[in-house]
């Protein structure tokens, strides 16, 4: 049976005094407070758990997953979003475009990311996540609802190498394999927290740098909806919790560049906010050591 409707809570996982855990959002006049909660995967249920409420002002935000692994979808979108911009693929190909990152990759609110590189072309991709709350494989798509504890703003950050260059200095190696233009680190922002039993059908997207909007769209226009890409994934693959799942980007992917403020908004969740760093090589290279500690 599908989980019955339940009002939308918002849960963010944060940082306080070096304590991690995740805290259920009430907001009022008085400003936006944390209570902290913990997720009951038999349940499907946030419950309470012993702890003091705090002001969100007071704690650090976290990425509001703690995945194994993170599965994008390529090309998911009618308005042709995603590395192939200017066409969509056929309905039901899933399957066959789905890319993985690693837990390394994730960034929280806020969080700077390092662009890779002057050889780099780095892109912003806004899309809606999934998050996995229970342990799950070959998921019917009428029950993906029940083993989802929540939805967060991504941005899918990917970079695409210029030209051949040598490696060693930030530069894109000849023979560059595109499946790593997604796995630096830092490269999948989350946040600012997830909003529970989301209708996840037909959610605005927007992207916004600078204030200008680069990608509007919604969750209405994928090619294969969220619930079935659940289990085209799941079908692949054991799911755990806390796994996320990206589920395709609009059309406007665009270009980012040191400084850029990057703002991925979607309705019913709120802002992921990160800003975008002097490249990482760059930074590397000026201090002289044989690696990064």
């Amino acid at each position: 049976m599908a989980r019955k409707e339940r009002s939308i809570m918002l849960v963010c996982r944060y940082s306080d005094g070096g304590r991690r855990g995740y805290g259920r959002v009430d907001r009022d006049h008085d400003g936006d407070r944390v209570v902290p909660v913990a997720y009951d995967g038999p349940t499907g249920r946030w419950v309470p758990r012993v702890g003091r409420a705090r002001p969100v002002g007071e704690v650090t935000l976290l990425p509001p997953a703690e995945p194994t692994k993170i599965a994008c979808i390529a090309l998911n979108h009618t308005s042709g979003g995603g590395p192939a911009a200017g066409g969509g693929r056929p309905a039901g190909a899933a399957s066959s475009a789905v890319l993985l990152k690693p837990p390394s990759s994730l960034a929280g609110p806020e969080d700077t990311v390092g662009h890779p590189g002057a050889a780099w072309e780095l892109k912003h991709e806004a899309e809606l996540a999934v998050v996995i709350g229970v342990r799950c494989k070959r998921v019917r798509p009428e029950y993906a609802a029940e083993v989802v504890a929540g939805y967060t703003c991504a941005n899918d950050l990917t970079a695409y190498a210029k030209a051949p260059s040598g490696a060693g200095d930030g530069s894109a190696p000849a023979a560059y394999p595109p499946v790593w233009a997604k796995h630096f680190d830092r490269f999948t922002p989350l946040g600012p927290w997830l909003a529970t039993d989301l209708d996840p059908a037909g959610v605005g997207i927007t992207c916004r740098v600078d204030g200008e909007t680069r990608q509007r769209g919604s969750t209405s226009d994928l090619i294969t909806p969220v619930h079935e890409v659940i289990g085209v994934v799941s079908e692949h693959m054991t799911l755990e919790p806390g796994d996320v799942i990206l589920t395709g980007t609009p059309a406007g992917s665009g270009p980012l560049s040191p400084g850029d403020r990057v703002e991925v908004s979607i309705g019913g969740i709120g802002t992921l906010r990160n800003t975008i760093a002097v490249a990482v090589a760059d930074h590397a290279a000026s201090e002289e050591r044989p690696c990064e500690r």
